[in-house]
């Protein structure tokens, strides 16, 4: 964990571009702040609260000039969602048990971050990412069918959070007013980030919506607005300590937790390579979580970074992380000065800017790519999303994580390997399923592409079984090594074991091109003397001359028409020559 960032700090040249990108940010997070402070189950100054303080810590210890950090819709979702599984509670609990859920959040990845545990955020593949949001945006969309036509929560008893849908047997209980507001706001967002998409859309709706509901007094029919907005700085409060507490809401913070860094750090992945800007996920990983840590005693509820807010930065022209400091002061500013005129926004206006904002997070294309790259990454999508839509956030994630492991130790435990042969009139060998290649029948060449550990140890050991079962002739199993990146002990006894079971049938087993790290590891195991120095090699080619002297030279001549080695044109032949096949070139795998 670092102190001070250690990025380039702001140069006066700097000063303008950061000040009108904090300008176009802080436009567009104000009223987004205000929605999901709403969605989280807040009052909508959480929102703002949750704008600020995190955002000027991250600004202090972060390092990236892209990541808009503050309240993002799944987060904001998952925090009503998982406060509502404890129960009715007053508002004023609620609210300290929404801080301890960012202190919680903060806390797991100020520790994860100091273990240098960052990388664990990859074990959560894109299939479940997608999965996951795709899931999660209905969800958010559904619950927002209630301030966005004005539906009376009476008339759906059962309805929650996450349980939007009994709203959708009651929409002829639509308040009219809200229902026009809602959907013309929703109408607008929709056509002005098609038409204009640099616009900020999420403002103008809520000047927009504001005036008209403040000079038609739209109120006094029955339109929920915004109300009284508190005035003044984020309120000092620490939030719960009570460990019985933590414990109900560890679930749903190591949700946030996972599901926050896992967004925030592929969006400033993604911002910064654009840039040719290198990224430290650890440093970020703490960062993110002391914002979260100082934001829980100031109103905040958990804060990562939110993908449009970030892509805004980028395209606004920020050119250090001062950016979104500004725009943390920004916000601060509308608290101190702009809080009263909130008073007249319509709810439905902010369920609007909900409703559109999650829209890009079901993204078909994306799944259907998915699906077509990988069968079993498609299956990932599909489980997480219906697992997510049918169990809650919370199971669906884990659900999601879970199979998305399953699947990465099957790949693991049964990794690809393919039998080699030489394609014709070349020094090259490739997969025999692919190329029409020409193969020695005395040795058999595997290549087999995975670390060999424990897990498919055993894969392994069935696989050379069956190649020396299917080929009677051979004499030599060669290990083409050049993809295998690491070796536990595990896998020593298995090659240990194949060595003595194939001498006992009369073949040997060679490596081939084995990485420096695995012939260390082959020489400290004592297996580099147990396969014998003379039959590790480096290459095929340089393997092959001294396979020539260990094989049956007379089946080569009375038997064999094949060319598998260069040396094989010197051996005289008493069968007819076939012609060799032509070489047929596939993409390799």
């Amino acid at each position: 964990m670092t102190a001070l960032s250690t990025t380039r700090l702001p140069q006066p040249e700097d000063l303008r571009g950061d000040l009108v990108a904090s300008l176009v940010v802080a436009a567009m997070f104000v009223p987004q702040a205000m929605a999901y402070g709403l969605l989280a189950g807040l009052s909508p100054v959480h929102g703002l609260y949750t704008a600020v303080v995190p955002v000027l810590v991250y600004a202090v210890f972060g390092r990236s000039r892209f990541m808009a950090v503050g309240p993002v819709a799944i987060t904001a979702l998952l925090v009503a969602t998982g406060l509502e599984r404890l129960g009715p509670l007053d508002p004023a609990t609620y609210e300290r048990y929404a801080r301890t859920l960012a202190l919680l959040v903060g806390l797991a990845w100020v520790i994860l971050a100091v273990l240098r545990a960052g990388f664990l955020v990859n074990f959560i593949g894109t299939p479940v990412i997608v999965g996951f949001n795709a899931a999660a945006a209905l969800v958010t969309a559904g619950s927002q069918l209630r301030p966005l036509l004005g539906i009376d929560p009476a008339v759906a008893p059962g309805a929650s959070s996450s349980n939007p849908w009994p709203y959708l047997l009651h929409l002829d209980a639509a308040h009219p007013v809200t229902a026009i507001v809602g959907v013309a706001a929703a109408a607008f967002l929709v056509v002005a980030g098609r038409l204009r998409p640099t616009w900020p859309g999420p403002l103008v709706v809520c000047v927009a919506g504001g005036l008209v509901a403040w000079a038609l007094d739209l109120a006094s029919t029955g339109l929920a607005v915004v109300g009284v907005v508190p005035k003044g700085l984020p309120p000092v409060g620490a939030p719960s300590f009570d460990l019985d507490v933590w414990r109900a809401l560890a679930p749903t913070a190591a949700s946030i937790a996972v599901v926050g860094y896992a967004s925030s750090i592929t969006v400033v992945k993604a911002l910064a390579a654009k840039e040719r800007e290198s990224v430290q996920p650890n440093a970020e990983l703490a960062a993110l979580g002391l914002a979260n840590v100082g934001g829980s005693f100031f109103g905040a509820f958990p804060a990562s970074a939110g993908l449009s807010r970030s892509a805004v930065v980028a395209r606004a022209g920020a050119r250090t992380k001062a950016t979104m400091f500004l725009a943390g002061l920004w916000v601060l500013a509308s608290l101190l000065w702009l809080a009263p005129i909130f008073h007249h926004l319509p709810t439905a206006v902010l369920a609007a800017i909900i409703a559109v904002s999650v829209a890009r997070l079901f993204d078909v294309r994306k799944a259907i790519t998915i699906t077509r790259t990988k069968a079993t990454d498609g299956l990932t999508v599909a489980a997480t999303f219906a697992a997510t839509l049918g169990l809650g956030l919370v199971e669906g994630l884990a659900v999601g994580i879970v199979l998305a492991l399953l699947v990465f130790v099957g790949r693991s435990a049964m990794p690809h390997s393919a039998e080699l042969g030489r394609i014709p009139g070349t020094e090259v060998y490739r997969n025999v399923l692919r190329y029409d290649v020409e193969t020695c029948p005395q040795v058999a060449i595997l290549r087999v592409d995975a670390p060999l550990y424990f897990a498919n140890a055993r894969f392994l050991e069935d696989r050379i079984d069956r190649l020396v079962a299917t080929r009677p002739d051979v004499r030599i199993v060669a290990l083409e090594c050049s993809s295998v990146g690491d070796m536990d002990a595990t896998a020593v006894e298995a090659l240990e074991r194949l060595v003595v079971e194939l001498r006992e049938r009369g073949v040997d087993l060679d490596l081939v091109g084995p990485i420096g790290p695995v012939r260390d590891i082959l020489q400290r195991s004592g297996l580099w003397d147990v396969i014998g120095p003379a039959k590790i090699h480096r290459t095929i080619l340089e393997a092959a001359p001294l396979w020539m002297r260990r094989i049956d030279r007379r089946y080569c001549t009375e038997r064999c028409t094949r060319r598998a080695f260069p040396d094989c044109d010197e051996i005289p032949r008493r069968t007819a020559d076939a012609p060799p096949p032509k070489a047929r070139y596939m993409p390799e795998i």
